[in-house]
């Protein structure tokens, strides 16, 4: 494994333990609360960061395999995010951390397998652009980390 994917799964790990010990500690009110009505519950997140999650992995599945991200046209971003949340309403929280972690170790087990020279190899992202495979192999953590200091201080931090 290279020391990119090291240091990446590290930091992704740390975060993903924060992450799971702060929605374990809120009571079925605080996680299905929003903060605001523009804004998205505990629960909502969680939702948000698995579609999220597969999102990212399979940009760089298709980056690294040396096809191109297909092109979205007019992509907003927003209503993506909305249609996958309301996907996944029905969905208990323990449902919806089942589906996570399933994403997350999908994510984990493939990350050591992109070779060393592949992690600059950059493809057209729908909602960042033309970025490298290193570059969301990180977003995928700091996303969560972004996520979880928005539910802890009660601010929107746009991710």
């Amino acid at each position: 494994m290279s020391a990119t994917a090291d240091e990446i799964i590290a930091k992704t790990n740390a975060t993903h333990a924060k992450f799971l010990a702060y929605i374990a500690s809120l009571d079925a009110d605080a996680v299905n609360r929003r903060p605001a009505d523009d804004r998205w519950s505990p629960r909502e997140i969680v939702a948000h960061l698995t579609d999220a999650e597969r999102a990212h992995r399979r940009f760089m599945q298709v980056v690294v395999s040396g096809s191109e991200m297909p092109v979205i046209e007019n992509f907003d971003l927003d209503a993506w995010n909305a249609a996958r949340i309301a996907k996944r309403a029905n969905l208990t929280l323990d449902e919806m951390l089942a589906e996570f972690e399933k994403e997350r170790a999908e994510t984990l087990a493939y990350l050591p397998t992109i070779p060393d020279d592949a992690w600059e190899l950059t493809g057209a992202h729908a909602a960042l652009g033309t970025v490298s495979v290193e570059y969301v192999a990180r977003i995928v953590g700091l996303h969560e980390r972004l996520h979880l200091k928005e539910m802890i201080e009660g601010v929107d931090v746009g991710a």
